[in-house]
């Protein structure tokens, strides 16, 4: 089901659409009765033709609100990707009401080639027709902009019903002027042209919507490839698939991970797939990923170790950060990791998992031959800092830090102390183009710095973060 915020997202967008199609059909009552009257009043076929086409304008605006009554209601155990659906139908019941008005006025030109009926046509009823055409304009023009700004199926598809209305009163327009003139044929011709008008809006309707009612791609898979490679950890996206309607899209996707990662790591990534495509799609509702391993692609083994030592520590549920894995001239490994235990545990307990991490790392890795692990505790709660910040210090450790990078280059410098025990963090900014071995050889080189000219500190954070002005 949508998370409450997607919910209520939804909730605004179909009120938005409901106020939009309530002003519609005042505007479309009005012009349908001043139609009507004049053609019952005249007689002139295409007027009377014009006038059901603008009652159909104002019945598909009652089933768009009905529709959309539907369609904001919030997903259930009964519907779990929600009812936006029933604005599909909506549309549909559109095109159908069209084919329905079609057939009408097609039986009446048939009827007036018979009887051969001349209407009675004085300027003030073309006056008021052509009166009726600025609105039809504007209704168009603000069905269009609304539909296209809230992705409304069920607005874009009234426009495009409204839109034949243009053509149809033009040509009424047309054909008053010629029956004026004497040209009686010119009413029955105009409104067989305004039924082929209509027959081509219904069609192009149906079309539409039945592309959505056969679960066609709503969302476009170029661009979930390239959300989804850009996720850390992915390695290869496939089998895009996507359904729903143009406002409310549900996509899945398969996307391929390395097989070392473990069950949180991967989930993880999934995670973060699914949370960009929601974000950078604006038309997508919910995403499915699912994850498979990734045997097509060899990996070097500074990669495949790695994983696999982060594996292994959550697997005996321990943090793991700060891995260094490096070689000698003989080619065996050394690696290095700061291991991360709660904080109630001993010394010995902590020991104990710590060798038996160890054990595990070898026997995946024989290659491994020394490895070097720094037991951290992990804290159950926050830390609150014991002392304000020191001036003397915050200057003592800006003057130090300007022997590395420039001044300005130093976003902030804080100093506090945490369960007895002295912390600096230390904010820089630095071009975005800077490589992120250059950097970090930076961070060490601050951190060695500090920990050499200041003893009293016990722990210092180095954050790196792009210089965008750059």
């Amino acid at each position: 089901m949508k998370s409450p915020q997607a919910a209520s997202n939804d909730g605004a967008h179909y009120a938005s659409v409901q106020r939009v199609l309530i002003a519609v059909l005042i505007a479309n009552l009005f012009v349908t009765a001043i139609k009507i009257f004049l053609g019952l009043v005249t007689g002139a076929l295409a007027v009377i033709a014009d006038g059901f086409h603008s009652l159909v304008d104002s019945s598909s605006n009652l089933v768009g609100l009905f529709a959309i009554r539907m369609a904001r209601r919030p997903a259930d155990e009964l519907h779990p990707y929600g009812y936006s659906r029933y604005e599909t139908l909506g549309a549909l019941a559109i095109g159908g009401l069209l084919l329905m008005a079609a057939w009408e006025i097609g039986a009446s030109v048939v009827r007036h080639l018979f009887t051969r009926t001349a209407p009675e046509i004085n300027s003030l009823v073309i006056i008021l027709i052509v009166l009726t055409l600025p609105l039809n304009i504007l209704i168009v023009v603000i069905e269009k902009r609304y539909g296209k700004q809230l992705n409304s199926e069920i607005l874009l598809a009234d426009a495009k019903h409204t839109q034949s209305d243009l053509f149809v009163t033009s040509s009424v327009i047309i054909s008053l002027v010629g029956v004026r003139l004497g040209f009686v044929w010119l009413d029955a011709l105009v409104a067989a042209a305004v039924v082929l008008l209509i027959i081509r809006a219904a069609f192009s309707i149906i079309g539409d919507t039945t592309q959505q009612l056969t679960d066609a791609n709503v969302a476009d898979a170029a661009m979930v490839k390239e959300i989804a490679l850009g996720a850390p950890g992915v390695r290869f996206v496939h089998h895009i698939r996507s359904r729903g309607t143009p406002d409310a899209a549900f996509v899945d996707l398969h996307v391929k991970v390395l097989p070392e990662m473990s069950t949180s790591q991967a989930h993880a990534v999934a995670t973060e797939v699914e949370r960009r495509l929601i974000k950078d799609l604006p038309n997508v509702s919910d995403a499915l990923v699912h994850i498979e391993p990734s045997h097509d692609q060899e990996y070097n083994p500074w990669e495949r170790m790695a994983h696999d030592v982060r594996r292994i520590a959550e697997g005996m549920g321990l943090g793991a950060h700060d891995l260094h894995i490096h070689t000698d001239l003989r080619g065996a490994y050394t690696a290095e990791v700061h291991l991360e235990f709660l904080d109630d545990i001993t010394v010995g307990q902590a020991h104990t998992l710590a060798d038996q991490f160890e054990q595990r790392v070898r026997q995946r890795w024989p290659q491994i031959q020394e490895i070097i692990t720094h037991l951290e505790p992990l804290h159950h709660m926050v830390l609150m800092p014991e002392s304000t910040p020191n001036p003397v210090l915050d200057a003592q450790i800006r003057k130090l830090l300007q022997e590395h990078v420039h001044a300005d280059q130093i976003v902030e410098v804080a100093v506090y102390k945490f369960s007895g025990h002295l912390s600096a963090l230390i904010k820089l900014s630095l071009p975005s183009h800077t490589p992120l071995d250059e950097a970090h050889d930076i961070s060490e080189s601050i951190e060695a710095s500090l920990l050499d000219n200041i003893p009293t500190l016990q722990r210092i954070t180095v954050h790196l973060e792009p210089d965008t002005r750059t």
